[in-house]
């Protein structure tokens, strides 16, 4: 009998899945693990693997939302055959599998979740190769990819590819002609389920008992460090950033004071000593909070090397539901805002995060005498429940510290 290709359960908390595009026709062969369609959920575009070897027999959902669960298609021998699959898709989308039990959830989801793609009614492109997330915008601006020439690696059109094609197009357009709407006219925008899923999560946030701390370090040191570093990297090649120094300070005083590298359960604390660092990362479809493993047993080179591959392809929109969670702590960082101070909100059930302004100098006194010095400004936020103020106070200040004689961390 044909095999049932059900949509899965990507990650805890996931309930639905929008499915963008299917890498196989009907009729084609293939082999279990191998790329059979492209995944929407809340967080990223991802390619699933077939569970199955065989014949595809029947796509029964060719495109869009279905439930975890769901029958999508079907797989097995040539020529066998398949049940009503619109029927029962349907009726598989209308009662989705039941949650099954276990412990309260403890995966590090981004504050804001991306919004689920745009689908058109056409045919889906599989003549050009495309990241998901250049797929996706460009089915959001109407955009062929035919003819597109890609900036990636073997000539993949990449997201940025798509973004300058937009704004080529919009600057030979016209200009738009207004409907009739009038000065000051109000437009009432329906509220997605993603954007549900957004609400939802701040205001699970905002219900912990937070609390702020405030710091500065002196970040000569580092400057000066990255300065004798960047004499000695290869053409090319780029030295760590402030983020990356940032984000070693962090692991190293996690490391120290584990009570703040922990998770808020129902009925318990949950303290880690592996430091898993989520990194706040703005994309075109909102806030990603990819997460960078074990920093604790990084060096400072290759904490850099991680992290930039990590924030690159979360922009991208490659980056897999797996590296979305379980993450410990989280960083971020609006310094290239020229941001100086801001306070981050919680992101449940981690306990604490820290945020970054940019690096401005400031007239600072020093044994009777004024200087100019760059600070940064940090802000750790809290969940009291977890956190005692002091264990919080000492933890920034070795923060501060490892910023200020980054030697000690190296």
């Amino acid at each position: 009998m044909a095999g049932e290709v059900k949509l899965p359960r990507l990650g805890q908390g996931m309930e639905s899945g929008v499915v963008v595009k299917w890498l196989k026709s009907e009729g084609a062969q293939v082999e279990q693990g191998e790329p059979l369609y492209e995944l929407d959920t809340d967080k990223v575009t991802q390619e699933v693997e077939s569970p199955l070897s065989g014949v595809l027999l029947k796509i029964v959902l060719p495109e869009g939302e279905a439930a975890v669960g769901t029958t999508i298609a079907y797989v097995g021998e040539e020529g066998e055959q398949v049940p009503d699959a619109a029927a029962e898709s349907k009726s598989a989308a209308a009662s989705p599998e039941p949650e099954p039990q276990r412990e309260p959830e403890v995966v590090s989801e981004p504050f804001m979740p991306a919004p689920a793609a745009s689908l058109d009614g056409g045919e889906p492109d599989t003549s050009k190769k495309a990241s998901p997330l250049a797929r996706r915008l460009a089915r959001e601006r109407g955009l062929d990819l035919e003819g597109m020439t890609g900036s990636g690696p073997e000539g993949r059109i990449v997201a940025g590819d798509i973004k300058r094609a937009a704004v080529a197009l919009d600057s030979s357009a016209a200009p738009p002609v207004s409907a009739g709407a009038a000065p000051g006219a109000v437009e009432r925008v329906p509220l997605t389920n993603v954007r549900r899923t957004i609400a939802r999560r701040l205001s699970e946030a905002w219900q912990a008992p937070a609390f702020q701390l405030t710091t500065s370090a002196d970040m000569s040191e580092v400057l000066a460090m990255r300065a004798r570093l960047r004499e000695r990297v290869e053409s090319g090649e780029r030295p760590p950033s402030i983020a990356d120094f940032l984000t070693k300070a962090c692991a190293q005083a996690l490391i120290r004071y584990p009570d703040v590298n922990a998770l808020w359960l129902a009925n318990a604390i949950e303290i880690h000593h592996a430091v898993d660092i989520g990194i706040a990362t703005a994309t075109d479809r909102g806030l990603i909070v990819p997460v960078l493993r074990a920093c604790e047993q990084k060096s400072l080179s290759e904490l850099a090397l991680a992290r930039r591959d990590l924030v690159s392809r979360t922009l991208e929109g490659t980056i897999s539901l797996e590296e979305l969670e379980g993450g410990t702590f989280s960083i971020s960082n609006l310094g290239t805002y020229d941001v100086e101070q801001f306070v981050a909100v919680l992101n449940p059930p981690q306990v604490a995060i820290i945020a970054a302004g940019a690096v401005v100098e400031h007239p600072v006194a020093r044994a009777g005498e004024v200087e100019i010095a760059p600070l940064l400004t940090l802000t750790l936020t809290c969940d009291h429940r977890a956190v005692d103020g002091s264990v919080a106070a000492e933890f920034l200040s070795a923060v501060k510290g490892f910023l200020e004689e980054p030697g000690l961390m190296l």
